[in-house]
């Protein structure tokens, strides 16, 4: 097995699915599934491609922390996709090349190709939020995104011409024995850190995500806030903990923006009235956390923090869209009542807020607990008090949203949920509860995510 087939698999299934619109829905299903059972018969290593040698050949990486990002995302894809194909059929050979394009951003071990599957998900994920029926909205997010790739490119180019190579090992092996001023490394890191935060959804780089996010449904949703956003923020923690330094001026700057991200993020979603703008804020906020903990080099609590909150916020947007699309409203006060009679909706709803929020017996406490532990150590105390007024204000606007929810005000509000939506809910809710109460298997798997540096010292020092 090669983990070339995870990449190409869902390509050509692309071009098949177009030769039958019937056919397509149940290729993407199929091909969905059968990836997420590939993944587990790849062995590690680095698969190159083309015929040539290292540094030169493309090639694909798969170590411990892809497989990681491969079953997570592969997985919420699926299920995404399941949720939606008797809806959105037609967006069936998209979604297809999407899955190729996030496999092989979590895949490429080359920096360039890296800017071309970013390319590749862009350009799928610009068509799936067509879907919104804003085309001015996804219009935005084309050119923001397009603007966000050329400047991870002027950035890589300006790497190529220091250091002469794209592959991202003999890249950090270069920077680690040349005499190149730290300096000069400030402009390209920078860019490259400006155009990836375009697709984490990073203040103050993420204007694009307010029109898309706040018209989503039920696909476009849990795609961008979830699926997607677990992708771009494997790779950037890939890159960040390889690639980028992070020191000095350059490390202030980015750590003020981040934790500006946070604290805004929080305040914005306090202010806001309406249920699909409340989580979408939320989500920049728990971006810019994310990706805080990689630049501090808390890695494996980064890694839980991404899959904690891909799950959280699948169950929160696909049950406000859902009711959304119903009432035609995502207004708080039009959503009122929604839980009561959708008990196992609401009880699903509420565990996964109270997980983003961090509360105790749900995951994101524990997970929570050991950053916010970890920055401590680290004397980020200013870092560490910022997050927990982040956090106290956050907690306000979920109770307040939650107790709307839960508790029926003067108008009757009916919304139908399938089985399937309630089958994925309780599957995650358990998970949510299980992880948060038996927290051993995270503490055991401490520390067990090889990196690129590990690879490195194998490659070139035997």
């Amino acid at each position: 097995m090669s983990a070339v087939l995870l990449i190409a698999i869902p390509l050509l299934a692309a071009f098949l699915s177009i030769l039958s619109k019937k056919l397509a829905p149940v290729l993407l299903l199929l091909v969905a599934a059968a990836n997420i059972i590939l993944i587990f018969f790849v062995p590690s290593g680095i698969v190159v491609i083309g015929g040539f040698d290292l540094p030169y050949g493309i090639n694909l990486f798969f170590d411990t922390y892809a497989k990681i990002s491969l079953i997570v995302v592969n997985a919420l894809f699926l299920v995404v996709s399941l949720l939606n194909i008797s809806e959105h059929k037609k967006m069936s050979s998209i979604l297809l090349v999407s899955l190729a394009g996030l496999n092989g951003l979590l895949l490429t071990g080359d920096l360039f190709n890296l800017f071309v599957f970013l390319e590749v998900a862009g350009i799928a994920a610009y068509l799936i939020t067509t879907t919104n029926k804003k085309p001015l909205s996804t219009f935005n997010y084309l050119v923001i995104g397009s603007v966000g790739s050329i400047l991870y490119l002027f950035g890589l180019m300006i790497l190529y011409g220091m250091f002469g190579t794209l592959n991202l090992m003999d890249m950090v092996y270069s920077i680690q024995n040349s005499s190149v001023a730290y300096s000069s490394l400030l402009l390209p890191f920078f860019f490259m850190f400006v155009g990836l935060g375009v697709e984490a959804k990073l203040l103050p780089f993420n204007a694009w995500v307010k029109g898309i996010l706040k018209h989503s449904n039920t696909l476009s949703g849990p795609m961008i806030a979830s699926v997607y956003a677990a992708t771009i923020s494997f790779v950037f923690g890939r890159l960040i903990t390889n690639l980028f330094q992070f020191e000095g001026k350059l490390l202030l700057v980015v750590t003020i923006l981040l934790v500006a991200g946070v604290v805004i993020g929080e305040a914005m979603a306090f202010a806001s009235t309406k249920a699909r703008e409340i989580l979408l804020f939320s989500s920049i906020s728990q971006a810019c956390i994310t990706i805080l903990l990689f630049v501090n080099g808390i890695i494996i609590w980064a890694v839980y923090l991404i899959i904690a909150n891909a799950l959280s916020k699948l169950v929160l947007y696909l049950v406000v869209n859902k009711a959304a699309k119903q009432t035609e409203s995502d207004d708080v006060e039009a959503l009122q009542g929604l839980f009561v009679k959708n008990i196992l909706v609401g009880i699903a709803f509420t565990v996964a807020a109270l997980s983003v929020m961090g509360l105790p017996l749900f995951v994101g406490f524990v997970i929570k607990l050991n950053y916010l532990t970890n920055l401590v150590l680290m004397d980020q105390l200013l870092v560490v008090g910022l997050i927990l007024i982040a956090s106290l204000v956050e907690g306000i606007y979920f109770v307040k949203l939650l107790v709307k929810l839960w508790f029926k005000g003067d108008n009757e509000i009916d919304v139908k949920f399938n089985v399937s939506y309630k089958l994925v809910f309780a599957v995650i809710t358990l998970l949510i509860i299980v992880f948060g109460t038996y927290t051993k298997p995270l503490e055991n798997f401490d520390n067990g995510i090889d990196t690129v540096q590990d690879q490195i010292e194998v490659i070139y020092h035997g």
